[in-house]
């Protein structure tokens, strides 16, 4: 990260890295670098939209991490972006994992919400909403099968999965109902803030790029006591 620092402020001719590089930086090496892709506007607003409704929904959610950044300006494989600020979390609580998977599917319920329409621009964040929540059922015991590991490790490649057709099924329904309970949460966050949600996209579509102190101008500070999602 700080040799891609260094490298940016070379080819702007500074002598020294200072922070706006070293921000950079962290998201060219996370993210990939900038992509100036040719989009029709309404691609670039189901995009905002899209960021927007991750954002929003993160900013609802009481034990979310605060927004850092958001972004429509394509990097990578992705066409936008919304990072959080880490915080230190010692123990990974069920109530946190499950606000996770809201906030990842915030862009769909955006999409949905706005154009009636679904986008294939969700998929990465299905592919890891589902994952988090097949872990929390197979080796966290966060689900109505109990405090039981479900995926055991393989000792050789040609073991057999001790886990029956039946107890796969009910696997797959917790997985289901946890992500369907989270898809849920962020549909009705997103249709009681509307008016927030238009207003953080048309300024995304406007600037592109807004940072953790202009997302608090727009949107205010966060609150500590919101929604709790119903699992």
């Amino acid at each position: 990260m700080l040799n891609e620092s260094a490298i940016l402020a070379a080819r702007l001719s500074k002598k020294a890295i200072d922070m706006t590089d070293l921000e950079e930086a962290a998201t060219k090496v996370k993210l990939g670098p900038e992509k100036r892709r040719l989009q029709s506007e309404e691609d670039r607003k189901m995009t905002a939209y899209h960021e927007a409704g991750h954002a929003l929904v993160s900013w609802h959610m009481p034990n979310m991490d605060p927004v850092h950044r958001i972004s429509i300006v394509s990097r990578g494989m992705s066409l936008g972006h919304t990072m959080m600020e880490p915080t230190e979390h010692i123990h990974e609580t069920k109530t946190h994992l499950i606000e996770q998977i809201a906030v990842m599917l915030g862009g769909r319920a955006a999409e949905n919400l706005i154009f009636k329409e679904m986008t294939t621009g969700a998929s990465d964040d299905i592919a890891k909403a589902t994952q988090v929540a097949r872990t929390m059922v197979v080796e966290f015991g966060m689900s109505e099968l109990g405090p039981i590991n479900l995926d055991p490790e393989k000792n050789t490649p040609y073991e057999q999965t001790p886990i029956s057709p039946d107890m796969a099924a009910k696997i797959d329904l917790q997985i289901k109902q946890i992500t369907d309970a989270g898809y849920k949460a962020a549909l009705q966050i997103l249709t009681k803030l509307r008016g927030k949600l238009d207003v953080l996209a048309a300024e995304l579509l406007k600037k592109e790029t807004i940072e953790q102190e202009e997302f608090l101008r727009i949107i205010g500070p966060k609150k500590l006591a919101f929604i709790k999602v119903k699992f």
